[in-house]
C-alpha cells in the first residue's frame, strides 16, 4: 500500500526494509528517544515483523526527496473500539527539525479518524523529550498519567480534539501545497502489492474499510476485496 499527500510518499513496511529499520532503530540517537531502548538482533527483528504484518498494525516508510527518511505507524488497531496506538520516528536528520514530522503525523492521524473512523489513538513520550511532548500537545493530546512513576507518559487524543486542532494548521498548509483536503481514499494506491497480498493483508478488514479500498481497487483494475 502506498499513500501520497504533501509530497510526501508513504509504502506499507515489508521484509525489504525490516533490515534497514532495524539499524536505524538501533543507532543511540534513535534509542534514546524511545520506551523499549535495547539493541534489536536481527532475529528480534524478523519475529517483531511478522508479529505486526496484519491488518492491525500498519507501519509506512516515509519517503521524502527521494530519499527514506523515517518511518511511522498506527498499531494495535481495534476496529470495535475504535481505537489505536501511534508512533513516529526520523532517522535523516537533515529533517528531523523541518515540518515534515508534523505532515506525516497529520497523514496518519487523518488516516485514523477520517478513513478507519476511529474515536482515539494513544501514544507513549519519555517524560524527558520534552520536543515530543510539545509536538503532540499541538496536534491535542492530553496526557493521562501525569504523576506516573514511570518513565514515559500515556497520552490520548480523540477525534473531537483532533478535529479542532488540525484545521487551524490547515489554512497554513494549504498555503503551501495548494491541499486543504483531509486525507481521502484517492491518495492511496495498491499498485504494488501483488493480488495474493492484497488479500491476505487486507481481506479480514471491516466491510466499511473494505468497501472504501475497494474503490481505489477498482479504479486500478484490481481484484477487489
Amino acid at each position: 500500500m502506498i499513500i501520497k499527500k504533501y509530497n510526501i510518499l508513504l509504502s506499507r513496511l515489508d521484509m525489504n526494509d525490516i533490515e534497514l529499520l532495524r539499524q536505524k532503530r538501533n543507532s543511540q540517537n534513535i534509542r534514546e528517544r524511545m520506551v523499549f531502548q535495547e539493541i534489536i538482533s536481527e532475529k528480534q527483528q524478523l519475529e517483531w515483523f511478522k508479529s505486526i504484518d496484519n491488518i492491525h498494525n500498519l507501519y509506512l516508510i516515509i519517503h521524502y526527496e527521494g530519499k527514506q527518511i523515517g518511518v511511522i505507524n498506527g498499531k494495535n488497531a481495534d476496529f470495535e473500539a475504535k481505537t489505536s496506538e501511534g508512533g513516529i520516528f526520523i532517522w535523516d536528520e537533515e529533517y528531523i527539525n523541518s515540518i515534515v514530522p508534523a505532515l506525516c503525523s497529520i497523514i496518519m492521524h487523518d488516516y485514523n479518524f477520517y478513513v478507519c473512523e476511529f474515536e482515539k489513538t494513544f501514544i507513549k513520550v519519555l517524560k524527558n523529550n520534552a520536543a515530543a511532548i510539545t509536538f503532540n500537545k499541538l496536534f491535542g493530546y492530553e496526557i493521562l498519567d501525569e504523576n506516573a512513576s514511570n518513565n514515559f507518559y500515556n497520552c490520548v487524543l480523540t477525534r473531537e480534539n483532533y478535529i479542532e486542532r488540525i484545521n487551524k494548521y490547515r489554512k497554513a498548509i494549504a498555503n503551501l501545497y495548494n491541499d486543504f483536503g483531509v486525507l481521502e481514499i484517492e491518495n492511496f494506491s495498491f499498485t504494488n502489492v501483488s493480488d495474493k497480498e492484497l488479500i491476505r493483508l487486507y481481506s479480514s478488514l471491516p466491510t466499511y474499510l473494505k468497501e472504501k479500498l475497494n474503490s481505489v481497487l477498482i479504479a486500478e483494475g484490481r481484484t477487489t476485496l
